[in-house]
């Protein structure tokens, strides 16, 4: 069966799916291709290949490309086709800068307003990354990386802060890739993990110089990380289904 193909939904008969939703598909299929390392930073992305490879046609195949032009995920140049955008160092340093500061803003905000059950709902999201990361086997560092982004999405819609919010997601779709290959190290995996039921024990403490020190630490943290394997990148592929590189 093809991707198109089981696009469907149900009904007295198999229809196809509106073509928003056959974009939204192809774009998610792409953006996993990219953050796993199957599409590579530069590569040209062929349309009839991939339009091929997923069983669709090219327009709904153009349009997800927009999708993840305006993520920063891919750039397409006039006359030369559509390429896997590139993040060179001083990209890197200015995307973990800025959530430096709009995560410990997110933070602070929300503790002015949180309510008990808004402090259980990122309780919830902390167990779920606990169990992602610490639960045995290998760690499925994509299902980790979106709940990572949920929690501090979470407080930056506990802060009633809208723009602070959007940024955030931005900037996240632009790091996302080599966010999942920092996860690939398990000793920052867990790190992370521990920083995050940190935070949020300093949130229920209504701790905010501590939320705020903690976050600081997390995110700058993240940066190191990424410094140090940008001098020596892992050597083993991502492992297929999202989990983390053999290292």
């Amino acid at each position: 069966m093809t991707f198109c193909e089981s696009i469907t939904f149900l009904g007295e008969q198999e229809k196809p799916m509106k073509i928003k939703s056959i974009v939204d598909h192809t774009a998610k299929a792409l953006e996993d291709m990219i953050v796993k390392g199957k599409l590579k930073p530069g590569q040209k992305v062929k349309e009839q290949e991939i339009s091929t490879r997923l069983g669709i046609s090219r327009p709904p195949l153009r349009e997800a490309f927009k999708i993840l032009e305006a993520e920063g995920l891919i750039r397409r140049e006039p006359r030369r086709g559509v390429f896997v955008s590139e993040l060179k160092d001083g990209d890197i340093w200015e995307i973990y800068t800025l959530k430096l500061a709009l995560y410990t803003l997110g933070v602070t905000l929300a503790m002015d307003k949180i309510t008990n059950g808004e402090v259980e709902k990122l309780e919830k999201v902390v167990a779920q990354m606990e169990k992602s990361a610490l639960g045995g086997g290998s760690p499925d560092v994509m299902k980790y990386e979106e709940l990572n982004n949920l929690f501090h999405e979470l407080t930056a819609n506990i802060a009633g802060h809208t723009r602070l919010k959007k940024i955030q997601q931005s900037l996240n779709n632009q790091i996302k890739r080599i966010a999942y290959r920092s996860f690939g190290d398990r000793k920052h995996l867990e790190a992370s993990c521990r920083y995050h039921r940190k935070i949020l024990e300093a949130i229920k403490d209504k701790d905010k110089a501590r939320a705020e020190q903690l976050t600081r630490e997390h995110i700058l943290r993240g940066l190191e990380v990424q410094e140090r394997l940008r001098k020596n990148p892992p050597s083993s592929p991502f492992t297929k289904g999202g989990n983390a590189p053999l290292s």
